[in-house]
């Protein structure tokens, strides 16, 4: 990471002339003793703070708040100096302290208990140790010893038994009771706050999917315990913080054996790789239909998650403005999701669905049978996975993604090109009527 650590030395030294100057002169009689208000508006200066931020690096790893303290840190450390001699201590600055940046981020991840959980001899976790990309899954640490595990897998230090103790304390034992998902980040620690918790997210995310598709649906039978925290352990310093997330991380869902097996496939990996850092346009059509899956899953109710899940669908697949919505999404959700022997049928639940959406949205429908949620949760999950399957396929290309994308569907359906085939999702059990509960 050094070594690829650079500003803009020339921006910068051109930012600084006018501040610095008026600064030296502030301070000249008597120096600054941190004792006052510090002469200049230097969180205000527009133009050093854009000279700045033309480094990737401190664009994509430092806040502005961490980068005045770095310049604060060079005005105390020094005698006057020259603007050009000021960027160049502010960049030996920021690559001295990028170790102090490292950190191990731990989010321990809850999930619905099981009806096995508590049965004689059945209550032993499924969870075992796994790499995916570069995030490492590993079982609950009931002690410190268990945790410095994980941990040194990393190569971050050993925390102390006190540390351990408080980090229990205050997180409702989530580590000893919960799935710990641990990867490594770096960056000043306010940056992180976001920055981790939204590499997670979709994480977090995807399982919801693969979970609807490959878990058991029937094993679970009360709410997951919602955890609203998630730890920074520092690799220099070996301290642990405890950060609130913006969202509970937990899966409505039961960790089953199928959904386990199913997160450590190569098509997980790549397809998480893609959804967390592809620019491609269609990888954001995508992150948005995952994204209002989870609101989907997550809703307290049914016709608030009814509507999530063909919103999800629509996310990826509304875009000619020439056909009616309904009849595009029943034509490309069927021929991509479904093999042939099961696509008349997949249309015509996907137009239903269609169509109770609008009744929702344009006649006041209220009533969303809980047959009908569910089924829209399999489309929904379907569309997600055989998008990701058909990007992956279609990677190597002319021209963007998302125009190959739905050109090769419409070749699809003219006959032009023949289906690439999903093997994981075409050989799902046929969806069928659910009854209602």
């Amino acid at each position: 990471m050094q070594n690829n650590i650079s500003i803009n030395k020339a921006a910068v030294s051109q930012a600084l002339r006018a501040p610095l100057e008026a600064y030296y002169k502030d301070v000249s009689a008597t120096g600054y003793d941190g004792t006052t208000e510090r002469p200049g508006r230097w969180d205000e200066d527009e133009a050093l703070f854009k000279a700045l931020y033309k480094s990737k690096y401190v664009a994509q790893h430092l806040d502005w708040l961490y980068v005045l303290d770095l310049i604060f840190s060079v005005l105390d450390s020094n005698q006057p100096l020259k603007a050009t001699d000021f960027a160049e201590k502010l960049e030996e600055l920021v690559i001295a302290t990028a170790r102090q940046r490292d950190y191990l981020a731990i989010f321990p991840l809850s999930f619905r208990p099981m009806f096995s959980s508590f049965l004689p001899g059945k209550g032993k976790s499924l969870i075992k140790k796994k790499v995916i990309g570069k995030f490492a899954v590993s079982p609950s640490a009931p002690t410190t010893a268990e945790l410095n595990k994980i941990t040194a897998r990393h190569g971050f230090p050993k925390l102390s038994e006190l540390d351990f103790q408080h980090a229990m304390s205050t997180s409702n034992k989530s580590l000893n009771r919960d799935m710990l998902v641990t990867f490594d980040v770096h960056g000043a620690e306010d940056q992180l706050r976001l920055k981790a918790q939204s590499e997670f997210t979709y994480f977090r995310r995807l399982v919801e999917v693969f979970g609807v598709l490959f878990g058991d649906q029937l094993s679970g039978f009360a709410p997951a315990t919602s955890v609203n925290h998630f730890f920074l352990l520092n690799k220099t310093s070996g301290e642990l913080r405890r950060i609130p997330t913006m969202a509970p991380s937990t899966v409505d869902l039961a960790m089953s054996g199928g959904l386990f097996q199913a997160i450590g496939r190569p098509d997980f990996d790549a397809f998480l790789a893609k959804i967390s850092f592809s620019i491609e346009s269609m990888y954001d059509r995508v992150r948005n239909a995952i994204k209002f899956f989870s609101m989907a899953l997550n809703a307290n109710d049914r016709l608030s998650s009814f509507l999530f899940y063909v919103i999800s669908m629509e996310s990826i697949f509304s875009r000619d403005k020439n056909n009616p919505i309904k009849v595009t999404l029943a034509d490309m959700g069927a021929m991509l999701c479904f093999p042939p022997a099961q696509r008349l049928e997949a249309h015509h639940r996907i137009r239903k669905a269609y169509d109770l959406r609008s009744a929702i949205v344009h006649n006041g429908a209220s009533s969303v049978p809980d047959n009908d949620v569910k089924l829209a949760k399999l489309l929904a999950a379907r569309a997600i996975y055989g998008s990701l399957f058909l990007c992956q396929q279609l990677e190597s290309g002319q021209g963007k993604l998302e125009d190959r994308f739905f050109n090769y569907l419409r070749d699809q359906k003219l006959g032009l090109v023949k289906a690439m085939k999903p093997s994981k999702l075409w050989n799902l059990p046929e969806i069928v009527d659910i009854d209602e509960e």
